[in-house]
């Protein structure tokens, strides 16, 4: 089996999350008499659908909703507006290079506090493997060796794959315990284009409907199957500073043209 077609070396953002305290905004309410009758003239009282009264002294007003995590207004652009993905609110990515873009910073926090650990979003060329097989390639580069990652909520059509994954602490790296949600698309285009983000598993029950909704939205825009001279990705040195690494490899450089004497003279 062909590795990805891609230089890829993840940097590790393993930085310990710190807990965020979750806003909610607040709205209160107060119970109210109705203006009708009843059958003894006294003022009929409202009860309220949880079977109390309304505005007695029994029940306390319901507290306001939690708050829950959003998407972003508007979508990111990546790699020319090759790929758009609206992002949970509060996160921002930054191209590394013309393949891959990660977070801008380590426990970025959602609109409701909870922080995203880890976000990144890219694409390589499509080895000749199987989708999951593609996914454990893609997490070891991340830094996640195989088999280290127990996966649930998975879906598969084709060459698309999502997944939700769970990471244990590792004592001897000091790595902390993380989910994640993994996507992986093809577009019919040779290359596969993912997106995933890590939180820590305290954040990932608030968390994990917003990172499904942003890996929903990852939008691809196909370019033309190139010639292998022209799209064939190369393995390139990892830079010293981390980060997912890939340059594509252009048509060989013309030769020179001949002397037009030269070849009258022929």
């Amino acid at each position: 089996m062909s590795r990805v077609a891609l230089s890829l070396a993840l940097a590790l953002a393993w930085a310990p999350l710190v807990g965020c305290a979750v806003s909610a905004s607040a709205s209160s309410g107060s119970g109210t008499m109705s203006s009708g009758t009843g059958p003894q003239g006294k003022p009929a009282r409202r009860v309220d659908e949880g079977g109390g009264e309304a505005g007695g002294g029994g029940a306390a007003p319901a507290g306001p909703p939690p708050c829950q995590p959003a998407l972003a207004d508007a979508p990111t652009a990546l790699f020319g507006t090759r790929i758009l993905v609206r992002l949970p609110k509060g996160v921002e990515l930054a191209e590394q290079n013309p393949f891959y873009a990660q977070a801008v910073a380590p426990d970025q926090a959602t609109n409701c506090g909870q922080p995203v650990a880890y976000a990144a979003v890219g694409f390589f060329e499509y080895p000749n493997a199987a989708p999951a097989a593609v996914r454990d390639q893609v997490l070891e580069l991340r830094g996640i060796a195989k088999g280290a990652a127990t996966w649930d909520d998975e879906g598969t059509r084709g060459k698309t794959y999502t997944g939700a994954y769970t990471v244990p602490a590792d004592a001897a790296t000091g790595a902390p315990a993380v989910r994640g949600w993994f996507v992986l698309r093809d577009a019919n285009d040779k290359y596969g284009y993912f997106a995933l983000y890590e939180t820590d598993p305290a954040h990932w029950d608030a968390l994990k409907p917003v990172l499904v909704a942003s890996g929903k939205s990852l939008l691809v825009k196909p370019r033309m199957v190139a010639s292998p001279a022209e799209a064939q990705v190369s393995a390139a040195p990892p830079p010293t500073s981390g980060g997912l690494s890939a340059e594509p490899a252009g048509a060989k450089p013309a030769k020179p043209a001949k002397d037009a004497k030269a070849v009258k003279a022929k």
